[in-house]
């Protein structure tokens, strides 16, 4: 064990050492009959000139749905889009087979949004940022 070091760097790792740390981590969960395979989905709405006006990023990891990131521009804020891509993506989890949703928000952005369309807090770091806390939520799906 004396022939191994620490190696730090800033910025993006190494391409070659993330693929060897990747391919470990797999390898774990299939290991312990969990084999990992994630697909990311989307929806944007856009205006007639092709805009973008807001949109929904998410990704699908076994029976699970991260809702990685929803944005909708103030120019249309408060018309329902934002419960419109939700619901629609929910749908598409329930087809892929998933249970559970789950976000984090923080507490500058949407919480109250989120709560209202069934998810519940199940964490929060407060103070991150400072003056702020980060809020985790999930939601079960309907089969």
């Amino acid at each position: 064990m004396n022939d191994i070091k620490m190696v730090a760097s800033e910025g993006e790792p190494r391409e070659e050492d993330f693929k060897v740390l990747s391919e470990g981590l797999l390898a774990h969960h299939a290991k312990n009959g969990h084999p990992r395979k994630s697909e990311k989905y989307s929806i944007f709405l856009k205006s007639t000139n092709g805009k973008v006006l807001g949109g929904v990023i998410v990704t699908f990891l076994w029976n699970g749905m991260e809702v990685n990131s929803l944005w909708v521009d103030d120019s249309i804020s408060r018309q329902g889009w934002g419960r419109k891509l939700m619901t629609a993506v929910e749908e598409e989890a329930v087809k892929r087979g998933c249970t559970i949703a789950y976000i984090n928000t923080f507490s500058y952005q949407a919480p109250g949004f989120y709560e209202k369309l069934g998810y519940k807090l199940y964490g929060k770091l407060e103070d991150f940022p400072e003056g702020s806390a980060k809020n985790h939520f999930s939601k079960r799906l309907a089969k």
